[in-house]
């Protein structure tokens, strides 16, 4: 049992719940708009979730050098030597191609390019990216936004305007987000030698870029209603909740402990991602 276990946390469940809960936010405006289709909604939510848990196998393989320094990764499996690289790499490789391959037969071509583009941009792009660079999390940022876009392609088969505007929300929501992650475990990070923007230009530098962000997710969120695919409610609202992010950080900003100030942004993040994946999926069947 704790074999399985183990596997089952190789593909980072916790990952997989996040980004199905912005597909899926994706996916419902997309119905709003043009119809529903049951199987279609069960196929991308499926096939997405093994695509992003075959990412997440892979980066735990490059990763397991680096997780042996940091005591939060020591108890994962291939640090541990439970499961071999090996076997991982077979297992990611079994996950991804049953993922792609839900993609092509039941959702359409172009989610399918979608994954594997995304796949290969977290394992390889991203994977190197956050050796060598503190730009890492920006570049990361493209992985996470694509559930959204993927979701919402499922249903039209094509990408347009809502689905860049959705994209750019997830990469902006994902800079504070992450960043205020980086704070956090700026010490472990700095042990396991990983160029994070905490630690290679400071926590101020970092959260100045948070409250950047921050600003520009107020002007990103209501793009859908300017586009004219949301109402006037997800309009206030989706302001109303960037604003109240950023009103928070700045009403903290002298908070003496930066890891509790980071903490507070962080866990208002995970709400406002949750609203504002609700307020897209109904937006467009509000006034």
């Amino acid at each position: 049992m704790q074999r399985v276990c183990d596997y089952y946390l190789l593909t980072k469940p916790g990952i997989i719940q996040g980004n199905a809960l912005s597909l899926l936010a994706g996916n419902v405006l997309a119905i709003t708009l043009y119809g529903f289709n049951a199987w279609t909604t069960l196929a991308v939510f499926i096939g997405t979730s093994l695509v992003i848990g075959s990412a997440c196998v892979f980066n735990n393989i490059l990763d397991r050098e680096m997780d042996k320094r940091m005591p939060r990764t020591r108890d994962r499996a291939l640090v541990r030597g439970t499961i071999t690289p090996s076997a991982a790499a077979i297992y990611g490789t079994v996950v991804g191609v049953a993922g792609l391959a839900i993609l092509w037969l039941w959702v359409n071509p172009l989610v399918t390019i979608l994954g594997v583009i995304s796949l290969v941009w977290y394992v390889l792009i991203y994977g190197y990216a956050k050796r060598t660079t503190p730009w890492s999390t920006l570049i990361g940022s493209v992985c996470g936004a694509m559930p959204p876009v993927a979701g919402y392609a499922a249903v039209t088969g094509s990408i347009d305007l809502a689905a860049v505007i959705l994209f750019a929300i997830l990469t902006v929501w994902q800079m504070p987000h992450f960043y205020a992650l980086a704070i956090r475990r700026r010490d472990e990070y700095a042990v396991a030698q990983w160029p994070v923007l905490p630690v290679v230009r400071g926590v101020n530098t970092t959260k100045k870029r948070i409250v950047m962000y921050m600003v520009l997710f107020c002007f990103t969120a209501p793009l859908l209603t300017l586009a004219g695919y949301t109402g006037m409610v997800y309009f206030v609202a989706s302001i109303a909740l960037a604003v109240y992010w950023l009103v928070v950080a700045l009403r903290t900003w002298q908070e003496p402990n930066d890891h509790k100030w980071a903490g507070r942004v962080f866990g208002i993040s995970l709400l406002v991602l949750t609203l504002q994946s609700l307020l897209i999926a109904v937006g467009h069947i509000l006034p």
